[in-house]
């Protein structure tokens, strides 16, 4: 978000000026008006610093408002404020024209980030003044934003809202943050389903939305915020893919994120890189597919790796495919990495898979060698327990 805060000002400042100043005095100050509105500038200033040698500081004081409406045309802030703190300290003009002249100040002050000083004359105003109180709290929202005084933010960006009929939509962008800031995530989704609904089209705030309920554990109103957002083409399912398929997975939705996850493979929305694959099989093992899990890993550039190598273990023993699952485990590693032949480490808990199979096989001598595999690990309860019930003597 920009700091840079743009100011509306008005040129035409001299409704009164010709009842005080003098007829010379006037007709200068009309002069340079005219060379503004014909973008002579320089001709302007020339006729307007005429006007800071008179003894008139009302006279000044218009020249003074003259040049610092040029110098922030030109972006000069630092000029800008030297011109309006001048014209306060004049104090000839009349009580509310030197009112929006601090105003105007205070969000100058904000453009050159002393907010400090922006906070305290915009307190100034809030005080006396007849400025409408929405323009200082607006000032209020930005300078204590910017100095992470969040709750300060809030309680003005509240007042503020209150009197502005049309919400502005950086005024909400300062609020959600200033909640996120605060880790106050409850108002932070409130007020961002004020802006999905004001600002419908704006993709950013229906993601920001969903991840918060997300971030809150919320998956069923996460996963409904993004498919609303699907279903009235604000998101588009090819970009989002993967953010579509977690909450999915996390409302154990694992068929459907299964079926997403094959058209946007298929599709081409997304590469099958080592996260997706891992959520593909996820899904398929969680939706009991068995059989589609076993075929992606077989066929996959990750068949060797020991961890898919377990998962495909249990999934064959699943299927009570014994056989298959002791060819699997006990095959030797041809990894180029590894030495060639050389059997990799197996984890404990497949040496109880081992022995299951095993025994399912009838295969009592190779069941007992890997419950005491197993017995001589972390395993070792759960390998005396199988033990027993099985009637193997693994302390032979």
């Amino acid at each position: 978000m920009k700091k840079l805060i743009l100011i509306a000002f008005l040129f035409n400042t001299i409704i009164y000026a010709n009842q005080i100043m003098s007829p010379k005095s006037y007709n200068i100050l009309m002069e340079a008006q005219k060379h503004i509105e014909e973008d002579k500038i320089k001709e302007a200033q020339i006729l307007l610093k005429q006007l800071l040698e008179e003894d008139n500081d009302y006279a000044k004081s218009y020249a003074y408002q003259y040049l610092a409406n040029i110098s922030l045309q030109d972006g000069d802030y630092e000029t800008t404020k030297k011109y309006y703190a001048i014209i306060v300290k004049l104090n000839a003009l009349e009580k509310d024209r030197i009112d929006q002249i601090k105003l105007s100040l205070s969000k100058i002050y904000l453009s050159l980030e002393e907010y400090d000083k922006s906070i305290k004359l915009s307190s100034e105003l809030l005080k006396d003044s007849k400025i409408a109180k929405k323009d200082i709290y607006e000032t209020f929202i930005f300078a204590y934003y910017y100095t992470k005084n969040f709750k300060k933010t809030i309680e003005f960006t509240h007042k503020f809202n209150s009197l502005e009929e049309e919400k502005k939509e950086n005024i909400y962008q300062i609020l959600y943050s200033s909640y996120i800031e605060l880790k106050d995530y409850k108002n932070a989704i409130v007020t961002l389903k004020v802006m999905t609904r004001k600002w419908h089209d704006k993709e950013n705030y229906w993601l920001q939305l969903a991840s918060l309920y997300q971030e809150t554990q919320q998956y069923k109103k996460a996963l409904s915020t993004i498919e609303l957002s699907y279903k009235q083409n604000v998101l588009d399912p090819k970009k989002h893919t993967r953010f579509y398929v977690n909450l999915l997975f996390q409302n154990e939705l694992y068929q459907k994120s299964a079926l997403t996850l094959e058209n946007a493979l298929k599709k081409g929305y997304i590469k099958k890189d080592k996260k997706m694959f891992e959520m593909l099989i996820s899904s398929y093992v969680n939706a009991k597919e068995f059989d589609k899990a076993i075929e992606s890993i077989t066929h996959s550039k990750f068949q060797r790796k020991m961890k898919y190598k377990e998962i495909l273990a249990n999934l064959y023993y699943a299927k009570h495919d014994y056989k298959s699952t002791v060819r699997v485990l006990t095959q030797k590693s041809k990894h180029k990495y590894k030495r060639k032949n050389k059997r990799e480490k197996l984890d404990p808990d497949m040496h109880i898979l081992l022995a299951l199979s095993y025994y399912e096989l009838e295969n009592k001598k190779l069941t007992k060698l890997h419950l005491k595999k197993a017995y001589h690990t972390k395993k070792k309860k759960r390998a005396m327990q199988l033990a027993k019930a099985l009637r193997i003597n693994i302390k032979q």
